[in-house]
């Protein structure tokens, strides 16, 4: 095999990609004093004994040991006495989380840091070397190698996590080496250099192993005759880029082990897009008006929400999901409004899209989110509603708002919030969706 890039041409960095081994499940059992290799444990999303919940975490044994992945459902769990089965609680993980990135940043300058998700960070540690292995005879490879191990080891150590971690000559490299090689290595250490390339990137088997390719984007490459990354590495950079654009150039290019971002320059984003909500409802619910009731409480959130961020939204989404086995579809529809972030006219136009397509279907999950978002303070009065009217909603928004930030989401709620179906008193105490501490829906 021949390489397509002059890898001597490459500037080579020190990237450490570092991943807490089944997060949640990890960290549940450190909190019970058991070994997160050995315990067989999932963290699971049912809020009640339905059985319908959703598997969020699996500890390393109950993988191996059970066939159980992150996408089966709490009522196709294996009946073994040794599994043990534990809620969610996210703001104990946030808190881990914060924990060990902390640990992180006493090797890094902060601009080489990167939290990448709740359980991921990418640590450049180019310029910290040589800091603690001062030995101008030792090799750059050795010592990023006990770097990785001095970091899994004091994690280890002070919270019990166990680390896998991927070495990379760029951050494609080293996530390439975390999430494909890593877990096959005795101590979840993993290195790819750009001399590997060809040996170790080219022989991912399956396409969407590889960082950056989903389901989607295999089909497409497949109908151009590409089925695994050594085809896509030495396909034409041109065709590629007449497919799919300037991502066709990236996938070329990472294919052959080429990234060439500096972490320290990687921006955060500040603003999103859009503000969203979404439940996987505890039951299946089948009478509109509870359904409606859902869709009430969580637009009033996300409306709270864009208040918190200053901005308002002229594009307003909800999404139906049916119960499994429902065999009529649901659906996701949009509407554009006038800039707003007034809740009642957002609950308004939820139900107006609900109204207008539902028709009938059993239903097991709702989502509303608010987009083309416009950052301001300054309000355009609607002319067909009488200014006094329009002033003293926003006015009793704010106070709703206020109340809640002081006493907490319950502390201030619709009668409809009381009744059967409803479902905001029982998510007030949830972080991200599932349980986490008071102040749930504050956060949202």
């Amino acid at each position: 095999m021949t390489a397509n890039f002059d890898y001597r041409k490459e500037d080579v960095q020190d990237i450490l990609f570092i991943d807490v081994k089944s997060f949640y499940a990890t960290v549940e059992c450190v909190m019970r004093g058991l070994d997160p290799l050995t315990t067989r444990l999932v963290v699971m999303s049912s809020e009640d004994n339905t059985g319908n919940g959703l598997i969020l975490a699996s500890s390393p044994a109950a993988k191996n040991d059970l066939g159980i992945s992150n996408v089966t459902r709490a009522d196709n769990l294996p009946d073994d006495s040794t599994l043990l089965k534990v809620p969610p609680r996210m703001s104990l993980y946030i808190k881990e989380n914060m924990r060990f990135n902390e640990i992180f940043q006493q090797y890094v300058a902060d601009e080489d840091w990167l939290p990448y998700s709740i359980d991921e960070s990418i640590l450049d540690v180019t310029h910290s070397l040589n800091l603690f292995y001062p030995d101008t005879t030792e090799s750059r490879y050795m010592k990023r190698m006990r770097l990785a191990r001095h970091i899994q080891n004091e994690v280890k150590e002070k919270l019990g996590l166990v680390l896998s971690i991927g070495i990379g000559d760029n951050p494609l490299l080293a996530k390439l080496a975390l999430d494909n090689f890593s877990k096959h290595s005795s101590n979840f250490i993993a290195e790819i250099r750009y001399q590997d390339v060809l040996t170790k990137v080219w022989s991912i088997p399956e396409l969407t192993d590889f960082w950056g390719i989903g389901n989607r984007m295999k089909k497409r490459l497949y109908n151009l005759g590409i089925d695994n990354i050594k085809q896509l590495a030495n396909s034409d950079p041109l065709q590629l880029q007449n497919h799919f654009g300037i991502l066709g150039l990236q996938l070329y290019y990472h294919a052959n082990g080429i990234d060439r971002t500096i972490i320290s320059e990687k921006a955060p984003q500040t603003k999103e897009k859009s503000y969203g909500n979404s439940q996987v409802l505890p039951k299946d619910y089948t009478n509109q008006a509870e359904i409606e009731i859902v869709i009430k409480e969580m637009a009033e959130q996300v409306a709270t929400r864009i208040r918190r961020h200053h901005c308002l939204t002229q594009c307003v989404c909800l999404y139906i999901g049916a119960s499994r086995g429902e065999e009529k579809a649901g659906f996701s529809h949009q509407m554009k409004i006038s800039a707003t972030d007034n809740t009642k006219e957002l609950v308004n136009h939820c139900l107006t899209i609900f109204r207008r397509y539902y028709t009938g279907q059993i239903v097991r999950h709702i989502g509303v989110s608010y987009s083309k978002l416009v950052f301001t303070n300054v309000k355009q009065l609607n002319l067909f509603t009488p200014p006094e009217v329009q002033l003293n909603e926003e006015r009793l928004d704010q106070i709703i708002d206020k109340i809640r930030s002081k006493y907490g989401f319950s502390a201030i709620i619709h009668a409809t919030s009381k009744l059967t179906g409803a479902r905001s008193l029982a998510r007030s105490h949830l972080v991200g969706g599932h349980n986490g501490g008071a102040g749930g829906l504050d956060g949202l």
